[in-house]
C-alpha cells in the first residue's frame, strides 16, 4: 500500500521538483495532489487525509504552523518541511521523526528523508501510527525558531536609520500614515505596516490588541473588562492604556 502524499509550496518549480524526485520512489508514494497556498493546503489535507505532506514553511497567506493549527488533531499528517532557512536553526530536526529539506536539496538528501518515512510506514501490514502532536509549544521545544522571526528592525531617527532590537519594543502602533515603535523611553518611525509586522513577529512575544496596535506580551500589566469595554494597561513609564477589540480578547485571555 502506497503512502498518500501531498506537495505544498507556493513556487510551482519547487512542487514540480519534489514530485519529479519522488518518481524514483513511485512504488512507495502516491501523489494525491498539490497546493500553492496555506488555504489550499488546509483544504487539500482535509479532502485527501494524506499520510505525509511535503510542506513549505513560508507561504504568502500563512505559514506552515498556521496550516497545522487549522487542522483537527485527527487530520494532522506526518510533515516533511521544505525551507530555505539556515540549517543551524533547524538542526534539532535531525534526530526527530519530522524531517526537513533545506532548499536547494539533492536526490541524496531526499533519499535520507525517504528512509525516515520507511521507518514510520513499514511495508509489513502498513500499520500507520498516530501522527505527532503539532502543538505550538511542543514544536518550539524541537526547533530553534530564533531565526524565523524579526530580531531587530530598522527605525528612523532624524536623518539616520538605526537598528532596534524587538525586545526593546513595548508596542507598535499605526498613527496616520506611519507605524510607530514605542520603547520604554522613546518612539521611532518604522517603515513597515503593523499588518506586515504581525506576520514577522514571534506570536509567543507579541499580540495584536486592536486594528492599529501590536503589544509586547511581556509588557502587559493587566486588562479590565467593564460591561462591553475592554482595556489593557502596559508596563511602561506612562502606564499606557489601550482599548482591546472584542475579536482579540479571546486570544489575550488564553495567554
Amino acid at each position: 500500500m502506497k503512502v498518500k502524499t501531498l506537495v505544498i509550496d507556493d513556487e510551482p518549480w519547487a512542487r514540480a521538483r519534489i514530485i519529479s524526485m519522488l518518481e524514483d520512489y513511485a512504488s512507495e508514494f502516491d501523489i494525491q495532489g498539490e497546493a500553492e497556498s496555506g488555504a489550499q493546503a488546509i483544504k487539500a489535507i482535509q479532502d485527501h487525509l494524506p499520510d505525509v505532506v511535503f510542506l513549505d514553511i513560508q507561504m504568502p497567506d500563512m505559514d506552515a504552523f498556521d496550516v497545522l493549527h487549522a487542522l483537527n488533531p485527527e487530520e494532522v499528517p506526518y510533515v516533511v518541511f521544505t525551507t530555505a532557512y539556515d540549517e543551524f536553526a533547524l538542526k534539532a530536526f535531525e534526530e526527530n521523526t519530522v524531517d526537513y529539506l533545506l532548499k536547494p536539496f539533492d536526490s541524496e538528501r531526499l533519499m535520507a528523508t525517504v528512509e525516515k518515512l520507511r521507518k514510520i510506514f513499514p511495508d509489513d501490514g502498513f500499520s500507520i501510527p498516530a501522527p505527532p502532536d503539532f502543538t505550538w509549544k511542543k514544536f518550539r521545544n524541537v526547533v530553534d525558531l530564533s531565526n524565523f522571526y524579526l530580531q531587530r528592525i530598522q527605525v528612523r531617527k532624524g536623518d539616520r536609520c538605526i537598528f532596534l532590537s524587538v525586545d526593546e519594543v513595548v508596542r507598535f502602533q499605526t498613527e496616520g500614515r506611519f507605524t510607530m515603535a514605542y520603547t520604554m523611553n522613546e518612539m521611532h518611525i518604522v517603515d513597515v505596516s503593523t499588518m506586515e509586522l504581525e506576520k514577522r513577529l514571534d506570536p509567543m512575544h507579541f499580540i495584536r490588541v486592536n486594528r492599529s496596535t501590536i503589544v509586547s506580551i511581556d509588557h502587559i500589566a493587566e486588562y479590565r473588562k467593564v460591561n462591553s469595554r475592554i482595556t489593557m494597561v502596559l508596563r511602561d513609564k506612562s502606564r499606557t492604556e489601550l482599548v482591546v477589540s472584542q475579536a482579540m480578547f479571546k486570544k489575550i485571555r488564553s495567554l
